[in-house]
């Protein structure tokens, strides 16, 4: 027994192929179990509170963790991404791009945020946003997107600090 898997850009084709003495048999059956890619720039974020007193400003940086949220059990992670630090800066610019490969597809994709404030020691967690991707992304279309950061319970944001991402799944 033989079996060949073949990837085409919308359906997984598979072959199977037995052989004996008297007959050879080829069989094709195909299934829409594609992967998809996410691709994830982080452009910018603007606004942030100045958390480490007033001669030295925060040091942000990003954790991207992507998941598909399919209640407990049947959650799938794809993974976690770290943006780089910028140092002393409340406006910081990034323009890192992040791609997350194998994503089964965009039904409850969810693509959490989290912000850091890197310091000596423990860095200070100062906000985060969760993104529900199938509200928000199209197969194909690149789409930007901002909005505010959630913020954590000890204040470490401005109430108008903000994110600003491109974001793209493809099939």
């Amino acid at each position: 027994l033989l079996l060949i898997l073949e990837r085409s850009s919308h359906f997984q084709r598979h072959k199977i192929n037995t052989a004996n003495t008297a007959t050879t048999t080829n069989t094709t059956f195909i299934s829409n179990n594609t992967m998809g890619v996410l691709t994830v720039t982080l452009v910018k974020m603007t606004n942030l509170r100045d958390t480490d007193g007033a001669m030295n400003h925060p040091d942000p940086y990003v954790i991207f963790e992507l998941e598909n949220d399919n209640w407990g059990p049947l959650d799938k992670k794809y993974g976690k991404q770290q943006s780089t630090t910028k140092k002393c800066t409340c406006n910081p610019s990034f323009d890192e791009t992040f791609t997350f490969v194998d994503v089964q597809k965009l039904d409850n994709l969810v693509l959490n945020l989290k912000v850091y404030d890197e310091d000596w020691g423990r860095d200070d967690h100062m906000g985060q946003k969760k993104l529900k991707l199938d509200n928000i992304l199209t197969p194909g279309e690149e789409k930007e997107w901002d909005d505010e950061l959630d913020k954590d319970h000890k204040g470490l944001l401005r109430k108008d600090a903000k994110i600003y991402l491109k974001l793209k799944y493809e099939d």
